[in-house]
């Protein structure tokens, strides 16, 4: 595993031992005895002579070893041992700082005079008080915060505003209802990029640019403003509404954030947050899941990559999600979120990372409401799921849909919209009755005509059947039903049409399927996750998996890797408009992510084609 050194810190805490003065040292990754001998003015021989046991290759991070204590008067040492050094990383402020070290913001300022609480330079060097590091809550640190912003507030005009760390061109535009070309032409800005924190800038049109005409209300209802923005977090705003007098709009805004890469000498700070407990029961899926993301993490060290994770349980509770968002400082500190898992858990945290710019992956979920520049769905959209087969529907074979007295109907449903331009298409009923039959369906779903099931084989014509039936014991017995009758024919020299069959992915979760029918009726499935467990990549894992949990891995241990090994690569090579235009693929399925309607999804399905020499091929 490559890793950076970091320079060697001082401790500011000094022991008494058998009379003798010794300082404190807390083993950090990267601290040597070479660099503790340097740091200390000391030597390795006398670290080694008061830590027994203590060598090169027993040196672990968290130790607490004893370094001879020399009183040093050099100015700069004890500013060392006062302080240690912080630099300045994309888009830390004060308020984060202090959040990270549990310590004031006011000591902050005070050792550090020349820094702004809410913009800080990129690379800045700032001191932290060592006696203070510790000391103070995050809450204390969030009320200290609200303290400062309220009397801000007070000395800016009504329209007015000052920027805030992480508030952007697209989140201004957002939270006071304006178009971004209004927001930088009524403030003489060119671009999103001169908006700086702590500026002051207006957010309201002036009356004579005003083209809105405000519809009279009653005073209690509605006062006399050319916007009202809809909460977002309300059960019917789930995309941003303006009301103007008595018409909604919805809009779509553009794309206004950009993730900036993390240089390789950085450490990424993710937080997970899944429902590891649900009503006080443990969901298994979720702990495959972060068992498959630590798999990854040991990948991405051995990669060179610092990675710091906090792990949050959100136990699908929405109170406890705002607590984390608002509290914990592993959440707030984040530059990337993996997770909630569920649509309405995600709402909580949007507001935050739109705020500060910070990529949040829900990796199970399909969004159906939410909309957000900074949301990266990873499970493959659903408008995109049939693209795989379209040449299947394409006119170039007949379409034969088979029911049965219990079926699928939104599967059928989906099967009629994509049939629908198709010229030839049939409908049948199949009914068993010591052996199977097919008989024309009618308008009303009754049986009409009987077809002979020979007839239908020896049709020269290519054909598709869609098998819609629910109750796998029909599914069964329709499968064997073809394979059987196709095997007839074979066997007497008889020709037979050309035909596959268009399967459920549901089938894979029945239990009294013959799987071997999948192979002989050529059956096609459609996915949004496959590992075939015979790939060199997937087989590593899987043995890896076995040999670290004593357990084969789940799809959703493959999706924790996923997210893992492809947003914190990302996070490091850049979230740009590149990233739409390749396709991913950490173990056997690929991910192809599309910006539209206002966040990133996942377009990528899996089409897997069994054939009849027992091979299946993934597309």
């Amino acid at each position: 595993m490559m890793s950076i050194a970091s320079a060697t810190e001082p401790s500011g805490v000094i022991v008494a031992v058998d009379g003798k003065n010794y300082y404190l040292h807390t083993v950090v990754r990267g601290d040597t005895l070479y660099s503790l001998s340097k740091c200390y003015n000391t030597t390795t021989q006398e670290i080694v002579a008061v830590n027994e046991g203590l060598t090169a290759s027993t040196l672990k991070a968290g130790n607490k070893l004893l370094i001879p204590y020399r009183k040093l008067d050099d100015d700069s040492t004890q500013q060392s041992n006062k302080y240690r050094l912080h630099i300045v990383e994309r888009g830390e402020t004060l308020y984060s700082i202090a959040r990270k070290y549990k310590i004031a913001v006011a000591i902050l300022e005070e050792d550090n005079p020349d820094a702004v609480a809410t913009q800080l330079d990129l690379g800045q060097e700032l001191k932290i008080r060592r006696s203070a590091i510790g000391y103070t809550t995050t809450r204390e640190i969030e009320r200290e915060k609200r303290n400062r912003d309220s009397n801000t507030k007070i000395s800016v005009g009504a329209n007015e505003h000052i920027v805030q760390a992480g508030e952007t061109l697209y989140s201004l535009s957002r939270r006071f209802g304006l178009s971004e070309e209004d927001l930088l032409r009524i403030n003489g800005l060119r671009n999103h990029r001169e908006i700086k924190a702590g500026m002051t800038i207006k957010v309201a049109l002036p009356i004579s640019v005003t083209e809105v005409t405000v519809v009279e209300q009653p005073s209690d209802t509605l006062q006399t403003e050319q916007h009202e923005i809809i909460d977002r977090d309300s059960a019917e705003a789930e995309e941003q509404t303006l009301m103007l007098g008595e018409e909604y709009v919805v809009e779509v805004q553009p794309v206004e954030v950009e993730f900036l890469p993390l240089s390789k000498h950085h450490t990424l700070k993710m937080a997970l947050m899944l429902p590891f407990h649900v009503r006080d029961k443990v969901n298994p899926n979720y702990v495959d899941f972060y068992k498959g993301l630590l798999l990854a993490m040991e990948d991405l060290k051995a990669e060179g990559y610092s990675i710091e994770l906090s792990v949050f349980d959100t136990r699908s509770n929405a109170s406890h999600i705002s607590d984390i968002v608002n509290f914990e400082a592993g959440l707030l500190d984040a530059q990337l979120i993996i997770g909630p898992v569920h649509e309405n858990e995600l709402r909580h945290v949007l507001s935050h990372a739109e705020t500060n710019e910070i990529p949040v992956v829900t990796p199970l979920a399909d969004i159906e409401s939410l909309r957000s520049p900074v949301l990266f769905q990873m499970q493959a959209e659903e408008k995109y799921k049939y693209d795989k087969v379209a040449d299947l529907f394409d006119n170039s074979r007949e379409i034969i849909t088979i029911y049965a007295s219990n079926n699928d109907w939104d599967y059928a449903e989906e099967i009629k919209t994509l049939s629908k331009d198709v010229a030839v298409r049939r409908q049948l009923n199949f009914e068993f009755n010591r052996e199977s039959f097919l008989y024309v369906r009618n308008a009303d779903g009754s049986n009409g005509e009987l077809v002979v099931i020979e007839d239908l084989m020896r049709s020269p014509t290519h054909k598709l059947f869609v098998v819609v039936a629910s109750n796998e014991t029909d599914v069964d017995r329709i499968l064997t039903t073809l394979s059987s009758t196709k095997a007839s024919l074979v066997g007497r020299s008889l020709s037979y049409g050309d035909y596959v069959v268009m399967g459920n992915r549901k089938w894979t979760n029945m239990k009294n399927i013959d799987r071997q029918s999948f192979f002989k009726n050529n059956v096609t499935f459609i996915s949004p996750y496959y590992a075939k467990r015979n790939d060199e990549k997937v087989r590593i894992f899987d043995s890896r998996y076995v040999k670290a949990y004593g357990t084969l891995p789940s799809m959703f241990s493959y999706r924790g890797y996923d997210a893992a090994m492809i947003f914190c690569r990302k996070m490091y090579e850049g979230l740009d408009a590149s990233f739409c235009e390749e396709t991913l693929c950490p173990l056997s399925t690929g991910y192809r992510f599309r910006f539209e309607d206002g966040m990133y999804v996942n377009s990528e399905w899996i089409r897997e084609q069994y054939r009849s020499n027992f091979t299946i091929e993934i597309e």
